[in-house]
């Protein structure tokens, strides 16, 4: 009975490995997409005209890539919809990793919009800073975003009647990442402003009682459509953009 326990224990490690094999991160449930020979190229190599892309080269079965999992993980979390974050298995698909000339696992690629060419981030045994992905994506993310004040803020509101705009009201110094990247992606169809905390007479006009404060001006309508989340992440932005300003954008 000892042995039959321990073959049907043994089968059973077995069919662990083998699963585990498959992909380091859950197709269903993980922020990270799982590329193969299927979706790499339409999903990254082929889609660089718009939007940024961080892929982690590794092999399941090194120790060095396998323990920045739950740190790649967090990263593709905070990072859904802003940047397409996704993870190759190179022992799996080593004729692809060739191609790519990936030597050292785990190795992090960003690939930024043509013409710029990838960078490689290579951590070894050291565990997984993501802020330094974080450093080589944002530089590469555009910034179509208008500083808007009381002396220009008609002029922005009128022009172009027909594209919706879309104003930020924040009391930080910078145009925040998030604002930058919507701004990029929705160019050719909303046009972004910022606003700043101290221009008073538009805070008042707005009726902004807390910062960040985000709206959306719709050709015909005659108040703001006003964002009531308390998630300014990217994609809820996203997803809010997309419903209110009938853009539909399907991705």
């Amino acid at each position: 009975m000892r042995s039959l326990a321990y073959s049907s224990l043994f089968g059973m490690g077995l069919l662990g490995q083998q699963s585990a094999a498959e992909s380091m991160y859950n197709p269903q449930k993980s922020s990270v997409t799982t590329f193969n020979t299927k979706n790499f190229e339409k999903q990254v190599t082929l889609n660089r005209e718009k939007g940024i892309s961080v892929v982690q080269y590794y092999k399941a079965s090194e120790e060095n890539s396998t323990m920045d999992k739950g740190q790649f993980e967090k990263f593709g979390i905070e990072q859904k919809k802003m940047l397409r974050v996704g993870a190759l298995d190179c022992e799996e698909f080593a004729s692809m990793c060739d191609k790519e000339g990936i030597t050292e696992y785990p190795t992090y690629r960003v690939y930024p919009p043509f013409p710029v060419p990838p960078q490689d981030h290579k951590s070894g045994a050291t565990e997984l800073n993501t802020d330094v992905l974080k450093k080589m994506a944002y530089k590469h993310i555009g910034n179509r975003v208008i500083d808007i004040t009381s002396q220009n803020h008609d002029v922005f509101k009128s022009d172009n009647p027909g594209k919706p705009k879309v104003l930020l009201f924040t009391d930080k110094a910078k145009t925040p990442i998030v604002y930058r990247a919507l701004s990029t992606y929705f160019d050719k169809t909303l046009e972004f402003g910022l606003v700043k905390k101290e221009d008073e007479a538009l805070v008042k006009k707005y009726k902004v009682s807390k910062f960040p404060h985000f709206l959306i001006l719709k050709p015909g309508e005659k108040l703001p459509i006003t964002y009531k989340g308390d998630d300014f992440s990217y994609s809820e932005l996203f997803e809010f953009i997309n419903i209110y300003s009938e853009t539909f954008v399907f991705e």
